[in-house]
């Protein structure tokens, strides 16, 4: 399935705040994925060790955040024209991190919550047009896993 433009359209009409502040978003973001599976701070080796309390202000996840944020901006900017940018996140995720391709499904879903509980009036149809988009992010992400030949 692919997401259409009109979904596209729809989660960035109501995208400026996380545009406006990536690295706040994305802490929240980073934090509710290790609160909700502490096994993916594993995943962090920069966070792996660190207690919630030490993750609090974090400026190291803070700017990991911001990174997660701003690449999905970007993502989204880009509509159905992101082939280079998931090409470039793909090497980096499957060599270098090594992120198994079932945590781009949960990150997603953590940050349809998020969403949901941060932006004002991003109702069901906001949630449904922005779970559509991050299942194709996660469909192109995985098809770049398969050309890559990394079976994460």
């Amino acid at each position: 399935m692919c997401a259409s433009g009109e979904e596209y359209d729809a989660v960035l009409s109501f995208w400026d705040p996380l545009k406006a502040d990536p690295k706040s978003y994305g802490e929240i973001v980073l934090q509710r994925l290790f609160e909700t599976k502490p096994d993916s701070q594993k995943l962090f080796p920069k966070f792996a060790a660190l207690s919630k309390e030490q993750l609090q202000n974090n400026p190291d996840l803070q700017a990991h955040g911001g990174i997660v944020i701003c690449k999905l901006t970007e993502f989204l900017h880009s509509k159905l024209q992101h082939q280079q940018l998931m090409k470039d996140l793909a090497e980096s995720h499957a060599k270098q991190h090594k992120i198994p391709r079932v945590n781009f499904q949960i990150i997603g879903e953590v940050i349809v919550i998020v969403a949901a509980e941060k932006i004002d009036g991003f109702g069901p149809d906001a949630q449904t047009a922005l779970k559509n988009v991050l299942k194709e992010f996660q469909t192109v992400m995985g098809a770049c896993y398969n050309e890559l030949g990394v079976d994460l």
